[in-house]
């Protein structure tokens, strides 16, 4: 697991709620306090859907919404005078989404039995955090899924021009 103190929170959030830079990620979860608290599950309600695109949402596998399409909700209510209280996103990748990462770069760890990999995002008295995480299916000691997903994120982060410390 790794965690990250974002030192330029505003660079960040610009990038978060304005750029496109999180658009592809899948959002699990949001929750965002202000003068009320609001929450979001970012899994998809197929059944909302006609069958056509049920079945193409199945023969995708997508479980959660992707960034893009809640992140204007988001932004319409961190967006004003007042900073919110805090808020918490969590982006989790599906096991096939890694998997297709992991056949590129690290074709021994596509075999391994995980369920998400997670980017959790957390502002909390004026303070952003970044912590990722890697849920197994099944117990197991090796931890280069972990390592891998962390070294993917940092990258990611350096890429974008990110300025963090580690905690």
């Amino acid at each position: 697991m790794l965690a990250l103190k974002i030192n330029s929170v505003k660079t960040f959030m610009t990038q978060l709620l304005i750029g496109d830079t999180f658009d592809a990620f899948p959002l699990a979860e949001a929750s965002i306090t202000t003068f009320n608290t609001f929450t979001i599950d970012g899994r998809v309600n197929k059944e909302f859907f006609d069958t056509d695109t049920q079945n193409i949402l199945t023969q995708n596998s997508v479980i959660y919404s992707r960034w893009k399409k809640i992140k204007p909700f988001c932004r319409s209510i961190i967006r004003g005078k007042l900073l919110p209280l805090q808020f918490r996103i969590i982006f989790q990748l599906a096991p096939y989404q890694f998997s297709e990462i992991l056949k590129a770069e690290e074709p021994e760890l596509s075999g391994s039995t995980f369920s998400s990999f997670s980017l959790n995002i957390q502002y909390k008295n004026k303070t952003l955090l970044c912590t990722t995480g890697v849920a197994h299916n099944s117990f197991t000691m090796d931890k280069k899924p972990e390592q891998y997903w962390d070294d993917v994120i940092l990258r990611f982060f350096k890429n974008l021009d990110i300025d963090y410390e580690f905690l």
